[in-house]
């Protein structure tokens, strides 16, 4: 009985010592954008309301509140050239808009939102107040027009309203733009006076959102662009 339990100690002994391990190399994930070699532009301050966080280089162009004035056309251009609405007739009044834009990666409420030129601001009357249950879905605008009678089905990735009390009557030569939340806090102050020089065609952006105002036709763009960016695609 003793042998064969030393015999058995010295197989196991054996095996044991006949037995190999094997070191595990750690897996790598090698599906990191950021190690890849490619560059995605973007906002890359996690504080800021556009914030990439694919982005691996900074694009220059973090914003910090929602709501960015894009585009503005207080000087439709004479002829059908100037109908800006595209309900067939050109109106002077009627053919101005603003084009705001939510640059935020969130939806914004914007009821309420009121709209004045210099006139009816002294006066406290607003020239258009957005309409309750206005949701602009995150990187989308919104297009006021002065007047008329839009068709809605022209614009994707919008929304489109007309004046509600009053054109928007933005003076070509002398005028202020002034837009209020729904509590009354200023959040967007446009004078219209820097950029006087009756150009028969909008000012806007470029490049959009993060540019500066210039004529909208300065690089050959058309003479404006509502709803869309510049180059006519979508937000």
């Amino acid at each position: 009985m003793k042998i064969n339990n030393f015999l058995s100690l010295i197989l196991i002994t054996i095996l044991c010592f006949a037995c190999k391990t094997e070191d595990v190399e750690p897996v790598t994930n090698n599906n990191n954008n950021n190690n890849s070699g490619t560059t995605i532009l973007g906002c890359t301050d996690a504080t800021a309301v556009n914030y990439n966080a694919q982005a691996n280089s900074d694009d220059g162009c973090c914003k910090y509140f929602s709501l960015v004035l894009n585009e503005v056309l207080y000087d439709p251009p004479s002829g059908m050239n100037g109908d800006a609405n595209q309900d067939g007739v050109r109106d002077a009044n009627e053919d101005e808009f603003i084009e705001l834009v939510n640059v935020s990666n969130q939806n914004l409420d914007i009821s309420g939102y009121e709209f004045y030129d210099e006139t009816n601001l002294a006066q406290g009357m607003p020239n258009h107040v957005v309409p309750p249950g206005t949701i602009l879905s995150a990187n989308s605008a919104y297009v006021l027009f002065g007047g008329g009678s839009p068709p809605m089905n022209l614009w994707v990735n919008t929304i489109v309203h007309v004046a509600s009390a009053a054109v928007l009557n933005l003076n070509n030569s002398s005028d202020t733009l002034t837009i209020k939340d729904e509590i009354g806090n200023t959040l967007i102050v446009f004078d219209v006076e820097a950029l006087s020089n009756n150009p028969d065609e909008s000012y806007s952006r470029i490049p959009d959102i993060c540019g500066d105002f210039v004529q909208h036709n300065s690089l050959s763009n058309g003479l404006f662009s509502p709803g869309t960016k510049v180059d006519g695609t979508s937000f």
